[in-house]
């Protein structure tokens, strides 16, 4: 069908009044894009004749399709036509841009004031109705109200009386405050807008703003002026009102220009629950499920909107798990859903809420967001960036969700646990949440200047996270758009002031004092189980003999080769760097290094050298590396005379040595070449102390190390290369030694490359006599002492020891006391100052710590005492928003309470205290916002001026009175709001809802966003059986490209930790997303791709890109490739799978939880076919692909087939469906 075929089928079931909503919105984008059929449709309805333009007429043919009428002379039908064409023409003019073609731009200011049809002749036989009265009454477009829902933050205000902080104080806020607002300093002409008394005071002769006269409102003369020195906002400010501001503006000041206190800084009081009738009949009218729907169903009734029905049952199951819990429901738990839904109905879903709360993944995903607010990170930030323990405060939060530990206490605890009577460790441990910020021991910084940020840090982080206020912005000078002063700021800032830190802390992986050790106070019924899988890892591992006896000739055939050919290479030692080295580093071209003046611990030594074959006959190769050390003559202590040889100065111990890394290149490099790394096969070395090997270098561990049994005598460690360097190729090595943190270092050393076979016997003396002599074979000790090196040693058991590593450390987690940083109170309390400007070292007046006026006022315990005056406060507190001024909220002062020197618990007391305006409204704002994707505030770290009204102010002041009613239950709240009809609903959107509310913020769909970027790594690992489920802990360093954290190292004298990125190996490549490490310099690339934060600072909101990064991460990263590869081996394995289409059912039943239809069956087929003969063509590639990533291979499976179906899990998880949450 053309489009004017369907333009003609259009109109005339507009002429019938037959058109339906998808159509109404076809017909609107037909004149969106053809001028023709606009001419054709405003001559039919005789527009340009019968519409007029609320400032006058047109002086222009075709300017707008609101001109000057002749009398009208048209019956009832024509009137429905105007009322309908000028519904349409507005959403016309609504969607087009302010430039173009003036013919097809409908002005919004042209529409929504306009005034009934007037005749230009003395007297008309009729007039005609204001097109909006007509399509509220008579729904002649079959959805009532629609125009006044296509835009529903102005057109609703075009026949209603105009409220200042919904339609005006945002206006003001952006465009005058800065200049005319609260910041006393700041303001000009000494004018303030932001207060009635301000704007409406007569100035000499003139008001600013003149109530219910515009002639005589300066302001208003100011904004339309055409004068450059007195138009307003001035062009200087590049500030500029639209259009559709200046007509709010304008109507407001003559509807009376009623002010109205701020609506975030008065208390919520409990709204009547509505009682909603839709108009459509098609509308169902059960659809409420509990208050929640209420609020929202009246809404969407007066923006003449009916809400969605509910998804499917499979869709609310994935919804329900995925939000709850952050996993996917699994394809067990989905089945079981839907049939239990279709039986018991309500009952089963209240059961599923049950059994989700009940999870100890419940806590996991509760705390995600609020490690982003609480700038929650595994290292100290800066340019330093060093590491630091504070997991167990995430473990605290964990547990906290899972305990459903009510929100005031959970605010308490955080705030000030310590001051609470005969404080726990838990609660102590509970105060890192304002530990969390950036620390330096940086040399050069300045720690007055240093313990003045982190400070501020505290209370940017606590105005935004429990009050929803940018107070940062006191710090220099009075708020800019909220009534809070810099002193005020100041007395904020004194709760926070006294704590026993210093400005330079940190260094070494240290915790920053104050700090605590304690065990985790995660509990669970893991340690039993642990144990047992431990126990029963190392009896598996002390058993194993399967492999010895091809592992001992290979040894055997190693040792009797020993030696031979071996000789050491020229070598020109180009550059040696140390990184956190407190000395310097000496070194000569032919290898030898000194380390003068050493005190302390190093991180790694860089060595960048030229090797040469010298006169070697043979081929130029290199076959490993060795590394020398030798001990110097030091004294045994300080203060004596003798000396000893010794590795270490003071014979403070021995180095162990955790990582050697080594790459071979064509050209110089003064670092390693992550991408051209050479493997080992074996390492050897002169000695090992007990339980550190030197094959604990290379052991996928990093927990694990070498260390030389004594340091008396010189030692050296020697690694051989899995395949010889060419040294015609690649005559340029790199190698690092990584040391242990905090240990002593060798005075000397030097790294040696060599050819030929290592001429070092394993380090055990015995263990090469058995080697040497098979006759020794039947000596039962000898045989178990080649056992235990079997155990040790044998590349095919690696993953198993590796395992055991893992467990062991688990346990120590489990059992063990760790560091946590902690919140205290000094014991030589500080003196906090007004500080000008917000430099450090300008200090002005001293203050006391106290809270804003604006709020409602702080009483310490001694001044709580009087019930009266509580009530009394109460009830000054407890108003409504249509009759407050801003400037008298709060009117009784904090001067009037004697602070008494009120401290952190006073504090932390006073933000749960029920009458607070801010705390509960901004604690269900962000409950809300996690299970709808944008809060009921959509800047939900601002609640001020500068914030946005509320969706649904009535909804929010309903959850916040509530969530205190039920004893700041978040359970019950989360319950309440994920029972709700608003949240069940269906997320596919309709074209009508899309023109009418494209970001859902009146909710007639359900809720429908991406993923955070942690749940999408987590879902892929779970759906593909690669997940780790164990709760809590310290963080993992899962697969990521390695040389990133050297870009951003420290390389300078002060000794630092988590400078070398070193990836874990087992099961903690597997552990959920949130325990993954951040490194604040260095984030995770994967997660910052899809928005993860660095946690350098509070951040309330992540934001949302879309960039083809994210597709090269979920398409090529090792994590997700190895997903998918074990996804199609679990596919593959299923043998009661009958045929590929069943197998393609599952794989969606899996990823997606629910059945594919029948194109998408065929898609993946087609796909499938593709790959099978495109990996049949190139076996090696085949195989390539299912070898990525270190979960052990599907041996069993046919590379190619299992390739193949890895290509359909690739597809699927990289599906916008499978990334989003709808």
């Amino acid at each position: 069908m053309s489009v004017n075929e369907r333009f003609d089928r259009l109109l005339q079931k507009h002429l019938a009044g037959e058109l339906t909503i998808d159509e109404v919105h076809a017909l609107r984008t037909i004149l969106l894009s053809s001028p023709e059929a606009l001419d054709r449709y405003l001559d039919l309805c005789e527009l340009d004749e019968h519409l007029s333009h609320p400032t006058g007429p047109s002086t222009s043919p075709r300017q707008s399709p609101a001109t000057l009428p002749p009398p009208i002379r048209h019956s009832a039908l024509w009137l429905t036509l105007v009322s309908l064409a000028a519904s349409l023409l507005f959403a016309v003019g609504s969607m087009m841009p302010p430039s173009g073609d003036d013919s097809q731009t409908v002005r919004i200011a042209a529409l929504s004031d306009v005034a009934d049809v007037k005749d230009a002749a003395a007297t008309p036989p009729r007039r005609a109705a204001n097109p909006w009265k007509v399509i509220q009454s008579t729904g002649s477009m079959n959805h009532p109200r629609l125009l006044e829902a296509s835009i529903p933050n102005v057109t609703t205000v075009s026949h209603r009386k105009l409220q200042f902080n919904r339609d005006i104080r945002p206006i003001l806020s952006e465009t005058c405050f800065h200049c005319h607002g609260p910041d006393e300093q700041g303001r000009r002409a000494d004018l303030r807008l932001d207060t009635a008394e301000g704007a409406t005071t007569d100035r000499g002769g003139y008001q600013p703003i003149a109530p219910g006269d515009l002639e005589n409102s300066e302001a208003w003369r100011r904004i339309i002026s055409e004068d450059p020195d007195l138009l307003m906002p001035p062009a200087e400010s590049h500030l500029v009102l639209s259009d559709d501001q200046k007509t709010l503006l304008r109507r407001w000041i003559e509807e009376g220009a009623e002010y109205q206190g701020h609506w975030a800084f008065m208390a919520p009081v409990a709204p009547a629950v509505p009682d909603v009738d839709f108009t459509d009949p098609q509308a169902d009218r059960n659809w409420s499920h509990n208050a929640i729907d209420s609020f929202v169903a009246a809404r969407l009734a007066e923006a003449g909107m009916t809400p969605s029905v509910e998804a499917e049952p499979s869709t609310l199951i994935r919804r329900l798990t995925l939000d709850l819990i952050g996993l996917p429901p699994t394809v067990a738990e989905t089945r079981d859903f839907v049939s239990d839904y279709e039986s018991r109905g309500e009952a089963a879903y209240q059961d599923a809420i049950t059994r989700l709360f009940q999870s100890p993944h419940f806590g996991e995903r509760m705390t995600l967001p609020w490690l982003d607010q609480a700038r929650y990170a595994d290292t100290n930030g800066y340019s330093i960036d060093g590491g630091r323990d504070m997991w167990l405060w995430r473990d605290w939060v964990i547990q906290a969700y899972n305990d459903n530990m009510p929100y005031d206490q959970f605010v308490i605890e955080q705030l000030a646990g310590d001051l609470l009577p005969n404080a726990s460790d838990g609660q102590h441990i509970a105060t890192g949440f304002n530990r969390n910020h950036m620390i330096t021991h940086e040399g050069g910084t300045i720690p007055e200047e240093n313990l003045t940020n982190y400070t501020a840090d505290r209370v940017k982080t606590t105005s935004e996270v429990f009050l929803g206020l940018t107070m940062g912005c006191a710090q220099c000078h009075d708020h800019k758009y909220d009534p809070i002063s810099q002193k005020e700021y100041y007395q904020f800032f004194a709760f926070f002031n006294q704590l026993e830190d210093r400005g330079l802390d940190g260094n070494s992986g240290q915790n920053s004092a104050p700090h605590i050790t304690a065990q985790t106070v995660l509990r669970s019924d893991e340690l039993n189980d642990l144990e047992a899988e431990l126990a029963q890892s190392r009896r598996q591992l002390a058993e194993t003999t399967e492999g010895f006896d091809e592992w001992l000739d290979a040894q055997r055939r190693r040792e009797k080769a020993r030696g031979e050919g071996f000789q050491f290479l020229d070598t020109e030692l180009l550059d040696v760097s140390a990184p956190n080295v407190p000395g310097t580093i000496e070194f000569e071209p032919t290898g030898s290094v000194s380390l003068m003046s050493p005190r302390g611990g190093l991180n790694g030594l860089s060595h960048s050298m030229r090797v040469s074959s010298g006169n070697l006959g043979g081929p130029n190769m290199v076959s490993g590396v060795r590394i020398e050390f030798f001990p110097q003559p030091v004294p045994v202590a300080k203060d004596s005379q003798e000396t000893k040889p010794s590795l270490t100065p003071f014979a403070e111990g021995v180095p162990k040595v955790t990582t050697v890394l080594v790459s071979a290149t064509g050209q110089p490099a003064d670092q390693v070449d992550y991408h051209r790394q050479v493997a080992f096969v074996e390492a050897t070395a002169t000695s090992a102390a007990e339980g550190h090997p030197p094959r604990a270098i290379f052991q996928e561990n990093n927990a694990r190390w070498w260390q030389p049994a004594d340091g008396e005598s010189n030692q050296h460690l020697t690694l051989t290369f899995a395949e010889p360097a060419d040294l015609e190729k690649t005559p340029y090595l790199s190698v690092l030694v990584v040391f242990g943190q905090s240990q002593s270092l060798p005075f000397q050393w030097r790294i040696r490359p060599f050819v030929g076979n290592d001429t070092d016997s394993p380090w055990d003396a015995e263990r090469a006599v058995a080697l040497a002599n098979p006759e020794a074979d039947g000596d039962a000790v000898m045989r178990s002492r080649l056992l235990s090196a079997f155990r040790e040693s044998a590349a095919t058991l690696e993953t198993l020891r590796v395992r055991i590593a893992n467990l062991e450390e688990r346990h120590a987690v489990l059992t063990q006391k760790h560091s946590a940083m902690v919140m205290n109170v000094a014991a030589q309390p500080r003196q906090t100052f007004v500080l000008d400007r917000g430099q450090y070292d300008a200090p002005t007046e001293p203050v006391a710590p106290a809270t804003p006026k604006i709020l409602p006022t702080l009483m310490t315990a001694a001044t709580q005492q009087d019930e009266t005056t509580s009530a009394k406060r109460a009830s000054e507190i407890d108003r409504t928003p249509e009759t407050d001024d801003p400037a008298n909220v709060e009117t009784i002062p904090n001067e009037a309470f004697p602070q008494d020197e009120a401290n952190r618990l006073d504090f932390a007391q006073w933000l749960v205290r029920p009458d607070h305006p801010l705390t509960s409204r901004v604690a269900v704002n962000r409950i809300w916002k996690i299970f709808f994707g944008t809060g009921l505030v959509a800047t939900s770290a601002d609640f001020g001026s500068q914030g946005e009204f509320p969706s649904h102010p009535e909804l929010l002041d309903y959850l916040a009175t509530h969530f205190v009613e039920i004893g700041w239950d978040q359970k019950q709240l989360i319950r309440e709001i994920v029972s709700s009809a608003t949240y069940r609903q269906q997320a596919t959107a309709t074209d009508a809802q899309l023109a009418i509310d494209p970001k859902n913020r009146l909710f007639a769909r359900g809720p429908r966003f991406r993923l955070p970027a942690e749940l999408i790594r987590d879902q892929a690992l779970a759906v593909s059986g690669l997940l780790v489920r164990r709760i809590g802990g310290p963080s993992v360093q899962p697969y990521q490209p390695p040389a990133l954290w050297k870009e951003v190292s420290h390389f300078g004298s002060t000794p630092a930790t988590k400078q070398v990125f070193v990836q874990d190996h087992g099961e903690k490549l597997y552990r959920r997303s949130m325990y993954t490490i951040v490194k604040r310099t260095s984030p995770h690339p994967a997660m910052s791709a899809f928005d993860a934060p660095s946690r350098e600072m509070c951040m309330v909101d992540r934001g949302t890109t879309n960039t083809p990064v994210q597709a090269l991460v979920t398409l090529n990263d090792p994590q997700f490739a190895e997903a998918a590869r074990v996804l199609a081996a679990a596919l593959l394995r299923e043998k009661a799978v009958a045929d590929d289409q069943q197998r393609i059912r599952q794989a969606f039943q899996r990823v997606l939880c629910r059945d594919p239809n029948a194109q998408e069956i065929e898609q993946v087929a087609a796909l499938l076919a593709e790959e099978r003969a495109r990996f049949a063509a190139s076996p090696r590639d085949a195989q390539a692909a299912v070898s990525v990533g270190e979960w052990p291979p599907a041996v069993e499976i046919d590379p190619v087939e299992q390739a193949a179906w890895m290509q359909v899990a690739t597809l699927l998880l990289n599906l916008s469906e499978t990334m989003t949450r709808g």
